[in-house]
Parts: C-alpha cells; structure tokens; sequence
C-alpha cells in the first residue's frame, strides 16, 4: 500500500511488476529511487525536466538536494543518462524555448564535474520539424512579429537581456544587436513550429518503465491532499512497469524518434502495450500548418476500448476536445443503454483557470471543449457524469482572484492527468489529452493495460484519492457513488465536504468558447 502525506492510506496501487503512482508526492520519490538503483543506463524522454527541483525522499537526499545532484551521482556510479528533451517555438513560446535551453547548459555542465572515468549524459533538445508553409506564415506574420516584438522589448528591459540570448538560439536568425539593444530584423518572418514533444518516461537498465503525464519541475510538486493555493495545485498519475517488452519498446520510440519526425526512418512497430502518437514534417508544406501523422496508436487504443466497453467508462483528462474521442462515445451510447461514462476534467484549462486575460486559442479550445461535451451529454443523459475537483476549503488571501480558479465556492484543484479506464478490463495511463494534438500531432508515449488485477489496482486508486473512500465493486453502483458524492458536495459547505469532486460546470466554457472556422482542432 502506498499512503497520503499524513498517513492515511490510499488503496492498493501495486502488483507484481506493476505500481501506480498519483500526485508527485509519489511519483517523484519513485523515480528518485529508481535513479540510485539503475545499474547500467537510464534512457529519458519528457516535455520538461528541470534538473534544479528539489529531491523528495530521503534516500535521494543523502546524495544531495536537487536533480541535477542526482544525475551528477548516477554518473559517478558508471551509469550513462540518455535525455531527450523538448524544444518550443521560440517566438510564440519563448519563456518555453528558453527554458529548455536552460535545461540543457545546466545538465550537459554535468559531464565537467563528475569525476575522473563517470560516465556521461548525452542531452538532446529536439524542436520537432514540422513547420507551417509560407502561405500560413504570412496569414499569421502580424501576429507572430508582434510577439516577437514584445519578446524583444521584455529582453531590453531586462538588465540580463543579451545574456539571454544565448539560451534563445531560435531568435538568432530574427534579431540584430545594435549599440546593446534588441532589434527585430526588418524582413523577419518568424517560421510556425506547432508540434512538441509532449511525452514523459523513462527507463531504467532496459527493463523498468517510469511512464505517464506527470514532467518534472517545482510546478509540478503537490500531494494527495491538495492543500495548496489554486494556482499551485497540481494533479498527475504515472505507472512503473517492469514489463521487459515495454521497456524495449519505448526505448526504441525514444531511440527512433529523431529520423522518424524528420523523414529519415520508419515509425517503430511495437510487439507489447506500449502506444503512441507520431507525426513528422511534411515534404511539401507551402500551404500546410499541420504535420504529416504516422503513428496514432493511442488514438486507436481509445476507439478500440470505447467500442468494447458495456457498463463504464472512466476519462481523467486535462482537455476533452477531440472530435473522434466524442463520435465514439456517441455511437456507443446509441448502441448500449447499460453503458455509463464519467469524466473528471478541471473546472478550468490552466491557460483560463489563474488569468482573466483569455487568449484566442484558449477561446477556441474552450468551444470544442464545450461542444463535445455537449454532444456526449445529449446523447447519454443522466448515464453521463462530468466532475471538476475541488479543494474542501473556501478560497482565502492565498489564491489567485482569476474568476475560474473557483468552482462550488472552492478553490480549484488543477487535474494534469491522462487517465482512461474501460469497464474493469482495460485502462490507459499516457501523456496524451483528449484533444486532436495529442491524439495526431505531438509525441506522445503511453502503455494499455490489460491485465484484470492492475485495472482494478488502478480503478480503485483514482476512485479513493477523488471519492475519499473505498469505490463500491460494481461499475453501475460505482457511477452512482460517484454521481452522489458530487451533488452531495455541492450542496455542502466547502469544509463539510467529502473527497473533491464537485458537477462540472459547462456553461463558463460555453460563454467564452469561440469557433475558429478553417482553424484546426489540432491546434488546441
């Protein structure tokens, strides 16, 4: 058994070879004790690993305070560290683009500070190269010059501007430095890089996988009880297998991706529950935004399991939005009036839920969030659950004020997870959403789960961590629990309620969710 922070325990999460770990609080120390136990190598690949976070357990602390004393460690013991990272677009995502440059420099510093004979980390920082054709760089040249623009004015204001540069390589080519200041190139047309790569995993000496949606960072730190500001809550799942197949799988994944995504090899065939999403760039792209998919066996997966499924099914997820996840369960529900589906989604994107300032694309996320929704909802009736979690506090001084960090008069707890469970025979813990990007553009990586003793591991942790208590055994009896867990809370005051889960309210999102005719889903 694992256990909350405060020593209540939280059900089963283990069997033999097989761990789930929910909220960083678990997942961080197990990765931590993975990394001191690796014998011969550590192959990695994540969104974001910030090798500054702070070391959770005490066992990895004896070695030092924070990652980057972990990997300095690991080397020292002979244990080379493969990393590949993600790199952004460094015009529209610049704050990401730098960081990862960051990340680079600060772990890559590693191999001149270990000692003589370690061995070394090879870290890659991969910018996927699909990018969009002149025609959509020029519809979209106002907007991505202005944010150039307003790249270039942060970095002149900024006493360590110029320094900054150096961890910005993308912007080199759209600036010129005169007499000390920033200058955007007059001819500048920022290219579009609408794809990255979004999966989190890692494998240990080719026969432990770490894999799921949770990246590493201090963000990312929060517990089983929540109990942190709005804004700094974060809830995430990942799953340790020691399936040998598995591992080899998603090492060749890892191995592969950087000819895959640029034209020069073949998509990986897998032979075990690895899945996953691949696109790469397209060899003619004048009129093009969107990569060229190639693998989209995660997708497949979902469909797969939607059509099986005879009484419920569970979807964790931080969007809701793609258009082929919600026809199936239409068509589903049309099929079989026994079935049941309940989706736990935050009250809120993270782009709306802590800013007042809503962007285009959030808009536009919003809407196909809402619209699919809408559909399953019409479809399914009261067989259809869709829960937010809560925190079971009032808001005070510490949380944002942004209107939507609140749901029932509660702060919000932030739901990161990619969770999909299928009746009691089949589940999916990956790094991709519900949405059309991760379901067709970004990488991403995740495992299905067939084996009746870990679903049910899995289905009852989730269950207890939301519910507060043990689920019920039956799927029907299992959806009315939850369904009156959450209209139980919402009639309660938020310190008298049990567990999280609160009805998710669909109408915020409907107010300011906007079609963007032409627009791809996959963008969002």
């Amino acid at each position: 058994m694992s256990e909350k922070t405060d020593g209540t325990q939280r059900g089963p999460s283990r069997q033999a070879g097989f761990e789930v770990l929910v909220t960083a609080q678990e997942a961080y120390p197990k990765l931590e004790a993975l990394f001191l136990d690796a014998q011969h190598r550590v192959d990695m690949g994540f969104r974001l690993f910030d090798p500054r976070t702070r070391l959770l357990s005490r066992r990895a602390r004896e070695v030092g305070e924070t990652w980057a004393d972990l990997f300095q460690h690991t080397l020292n013991r002979g244990v080379p560290i493969d990393l590949t990272l993600s790199d952004f677009d460094p015009v529209m995502a610049f704050d990401l683009h730098s960081q990862a440059w960051h990340f680079v420099a600060q772990t890559t510093a590693l191999n001149e500070l270990t000692h003589r004979g370690a061995a070394t980390i090879t870290v890659r920082c991969i910018l996927h190269p699909a990018r969009g054709g002149i025609v959509p760089r020029m519809m979209f040249a106002i907007k991505t010059r202005q944010a150039l623009s307003k790249t270039i004015a942060r970095l002149n204001d900024d006493p360590n501007g110029l320094d900054r540069l150096r961890f910005a390589p993308g912007l080199h080519d759209l600036i010129r430095v005169r007499e000390g200041r920033i200058k955007m190139r007059p001819t500048a047309l920022p290219r579009l890089h609408p794809v990255s790569l979004h999966h989190k995993m890692a494998i240990f000496d080719r026969s432990a996988t770490y894999i799921g949606g949770l990246d590493l960072n201090e963000r990312r730190v929060d517990d089983a009880g929540h109990d942190l500001p709005a804004q700094d809550t974060w809830h995430d799942t990942q799953l340790v297998s020691t399936d040998p197949a598995l591992a080899r799988d998603a090492c060749t994944f890892l191995t592969r991706l950087p000819d895959v995504i640029n034209r020069k090899g073949q998509p990986p065939e897998t032979s075990s529950a690895f899945r996953m999403t691949l696109s790469r760039r397209r060899a003619r792209t004048s009129f093009r935004l969107a990569p060229e998919n190639v693998k989209d066996t995660l997708l497949q997966e979902h469909l797969k399991q939607i059509a099986a499924a005879r009484e419920l099914i569970y979807l964790e997820t931080q969007y809701f939005r793609d258009r082929r996840i919600v026809a199936a369960l239409v068509a589903a529900g049309k099929r079989k009036p026994d079935l049941r589906v309940i989706a736990l989604v935050p009250a809120a994107p993270e782009e709306v839920a802590f800013t007042d300032e809503v962007s285009l694309d959030a808009r536009f996320g919003e809407h196909l969030q809402a619209r699919g929704l809408g559909h399953i909802r019409k479809q399914f009736g009261d067989r259809f659950l869709v829960v937010s979690p809560v925190q079971p506090r009032r808001p005070d001084k510490r949380d944002t004020r942004a209107a939507r960090a609140t749901l029932a008069g509660a702060p919000i707890v932030y739901v990161h997870s990619k969770v999909s469970i299928f009746d009691d025979h089949a589940a999916i813990v990956s790094s991709a959403n519900l949405n059309g990007r991760s379901m067709k553009w970004d990488a991403e990586g995740g495992v299905v789960v067939t084996e009746g003793a870990q679903v049910h591991a899995l289905s009852d942790k989730v269950s207890f961590h939301w519910l507060g208590e043990a689920p019920e055994s039956g799927l029907a009896a299992r959806f009315e629990q939850w369904k009156q867990r959450a209209l139980s809370n919402e009639a309660l005051p938020p310190e008298a309620r049990k567990g999280f889960i609160v009805p998710h309210a669909l109408e915020p999102s409907r107010s300011i969710g906007t079609a963007l005719p032409g627009a791809p889903e996959e963008m969002v």
